[in-house]
């Protein structure tokens, strides 16, 4: 069984995903090697200017993340399951 949950929304009027990927209550989770897989896969968390857009979220002190690309759930969810 996993130990992910994940929810795909949609914001009111936008074409983008917003991947929530959770792992509440999962204390052998390690936060630390997650931020560092992410930031090297997926860049700096928020806003870049660059590309006008939010790659990732690091919302890992409440034990989550949120993704815009349907490519880099698919490519979390084989590295962290």
């Amino acid at each position: 069984m996993s130990k992910f949950t994940h929810k795909t929304e949609r914001y009111f009027g936008s074409t983008t995903n917003i991947h929530t990927i959770s792992w509440k209550n999962q204390d052998d989770i390690d936060t630390k090697e997650i931020k560092k897989w992410c930031k090297k896969n997926f860049g700096n968390s928020g806003y870049d200017d660059e590309t006008g857009s939010n790659r990732w979220v690091d919302n890992i002190k409440q034990s989550e993340i949120m993704l815009t690309r349907d490519e880099d759930l698919t490519l979390f969810l084989l590295r962290w399951e």
